[in-house]
């Protein structure tokens, strides 16, 4: 089964500032979509990992996700400043 290409974005929030999200599929034209946050030490990847599995095909065709990787948790990220605010606050901060 073929990966849908994803479309990379940078959002910025308040309280959190920069981070990515990557957007897997037609958000314009699916019956559906579907946010991710990734587990502690992953990214989006896992996510990839997940729905590439062949029992996954029927909603991959039906919808779309948004994979949202959490500030320090994207590939190839550097350490987070120490005044960071601590992730249980940081994902309130997006939402």
């Amino acid at each position: 089964m073929s990966q849908t290409p994803l479309e990379k974005r940078v959002i910025s929030a308040p309280r959190v500032g920069m981070f990515n999200v990557h957007i897997q599929g037609d958000l314009k034209h699916s019956q559906f979509v579907i946010l991710t946050l990734h587990d502690l030490g992953c990214n989006h990847s896992m996510w990839l990992n997940f729905l590439s599995n062949p029992s996954m095909e029927e909603i991959n065709r039906r919808g779309a996700f948004i994979h949202v990787d959490v500030p320090g948790q994207e590939d190839e990220a550097p350490d987070l400043p120490a005044e960071y605010p601590p992730k249980c606050k940081s994902g309130l901060s997006v939402w």
